[in-house]
């Protein structure tokens, strides 16, 4: 990729550190008030993809991305509504749906999906831009990259989907499950329905960049910070609950009965130890130089 700005790129940028901003604020002070940090943490990542994304891959593979996120994680999650398969048997509880699925949620799977992608690509030294199958390391990087990109969304899931559906009731899980009245299920489809969209995309990619010999589209400096920071904003909308101590039990859908105070710390370690500590590495990549080596 060129390192050349584009011409109102200086503005772009001041943008995309005002939701870098937002996102951390929001994730640090928001869960002291009571208010779910998590969903609109995840709302600033839409916003905050649209523009960094259409600025690093171009319109037309921007919205490739867009659509390939939104098609097959609507698909799945009406495929596993209806059978089960895969994520478990669950429905949605709010209204304004895409047949069983909320409209909110395909936009909150691109925006976060766009994170999850740059910082498993800033872990692997801007493993997106080295996927050109003329080269050993680019036919490497065109499975690990959505392997990992999909482990690295999925970790989020792991400690967020207990709290958004055994306590806010946002989707309901009908048979319960032990992570908390989650099924496990629900994770291995999760990695699963990620790695499917990641995958498409890489080939995608791929194939520009083996026909074209270069990646298109511009890389500003730290733009790979800047996802990296949202995505350990994610991790960090848990942390405040530690404080914020919430008594009580919750029941879910087998009778299962759940600490509140264990979810929510739980929650919080499984962030530290998985989201907060891939941004770290990825973050410490950056610091080191790893990642500043045009290819």
């Amino acid at each position: 990729m060129t390192t050349t700005q584009h011409p109102t790129g200086r503005v772009l940028d001041n943008i995309q550190w005002i939701f870098v901003g937002l996102a951390v604020t929001t994730a640090i002070l928001l869960p002291l008030t009571g208010i779910n940090a998590v969903f609109v943490t995840l709302l600033l990542t839409i916003p905050f993809a649209a523009i960094h994304g259409l600025r690093r891959y171009g319109w037309r593979r921007f919205l490739t991305f867009f659509a390939v996120t939104f098609v097959v994680s609507n698909a799945f999650e009406n495929l596993s509504i209806v059978t089960g398969f895969p994520f478990g048997n669950y429905h949605y509880t709010g209204d304004l749906k895409l047949f069983h699925v909320p409209i909110f949620i395909g936009p909150i799977y691109f925006g976060l999906g766009y994170i999850s992608w740059l910082t498993a690509s800033t872990v692997l030294d801007r493993a997106d831009e080295r996927l050109n199958w003329r080269e050993r390391i680019g036919k490497l990087n065109v499975v690990a990259l959505p392997a990992l990109a999909a482990a690295v969304m999925t970790m989020f899931d792991v400690a967020s989907d207990s709290q958004a559906s055994t306590l806010l009731e946002t989707w309901i899980w009908h048979d319960g499950g032990g992570v908390f009245g989650v099924p496990y299920t629900n994770y291995l489809g999760w990695w699963l329905v990620t790695y499917v969209f990641f995958q498409i995309f890489a080939l995608i990619l791929a194939a520009a960049q083996t026909r074209d010999s270069q990646p298109s589209g511009v890389v500003a400096p730290g733009s790979l910070t800047q996802p990296v920071l949202i995505y350990a904003a994610l991790g960090l909308t848990s942390i405040p609950y530690f404080i914020a101590a919430e008594p009580g039990t919750v029941v879910d859908m087998a009778g299962a009965q759940w600490s509140i105070n264990a979810i929510n710390e739980t929650m919080m370690t499984i962030n530290i130890f998985t989201v907060v500590t891939v941004a770290f590495l990825a973050l410490t990549k950056i610091a080191r130089g790893d990642t500043a080596t045009p290819y």
